[in-house]
């Protein structure tokens, strides 16, 4: 599995996923477990295509035989209750799978997924209106899955930038354990655009790329 710091690329965001999408391995019970969150109702900025991003997202993973959760429009207590829920359905599973799509922003090299309440107005309370990526990532450590795959497209660009004090552009890369791979949207330290059409650039690409059928993850 590659250091995460340099899965910030679509290539290699689509190669992972795609081989999710072959043969389930010996290791795990054969499931494949996918928690999907879509937010885009925010008081400040709302998006275009985060929950149409989702959705487009849960119909690809149940097409290729994942066991999809979709959230849409989510408050924190809600996010953060169906992430360890997720992560007690991925107990020795083949594949686990969390994918984000909406604003998400970093604060002193952690990255926080922002609920459709979070009410942030300083660095300090992005830690309690946030959702830390951490937890996710701790669920599935947990949870043991055969293999993990964490999708944040989640690096529009920042509405609380203003009441910050700077280095909180797009995500930070993180250090995730054995067997679990982190891919963004963009790179760390970058953002993307919301984009103009029903879906995000980077999720209609990925999800046009895993219905294609007998694709290698080298051809993907």
């Amino acid at each position: 599995f590659m250091n995460p710091a340099r899965v910030a690329i679509l290539g290699c965001v689509l190669m992972a996923v795609a081989a999710l999408a072959g043969p389930v391995r010996a290791e795990g019970d054969g499931r494949r477990i996918a928690l999907v969150v879509g937010n885009a109702a925010y008081k400040e900025q709302p998006l275009r295509n985060a929950t149409n991003d989702a959705r487009l997202i849960g119909r690809t993973l149940r097409g290729l035989g994942f066991e999809v959760e979709v959230l849409e429009n989510t408050p924190k207590k809600a996010m953060e209750t169906a992430i360890l829920k997720f992560g007690e359905r991925s107990k020795n599973a083949s594949a686990s799978l969390f994918y984000y799509a909406g604003h998400g922003l970093q604060v002193r090299g952690r990255n926080y997924l922002v609920p459709v309440d979070a009410a942030i107005q300083t660095e300090a309370t992005v830690r309690v209106e946030g959702v830390d990526v951490d937890l996710v990532l701790e669920q599935l450590g947990d949870a043991r899955a055969a293999a993990n795959i964490v999708i944040l497209d989640a690096c529009r660009n920042n509405p609380f930038e203003r009441r910050m004090r700077g280095g909180t552009r797009g995500p930070a890369a993180v250090d995730a354990a054995v067997g679990t791979m982190i891919a963004y949207a963009t790179a760390p330290g970058s953002t993307a655009a919301d984009g103009d059409g029903d879906n995000g650039l980077y999720t209609a690409e990925l999800a046009r790329v895993l219905a294609l059928p007998g694709l290698s993850a080298e051809e993907v």
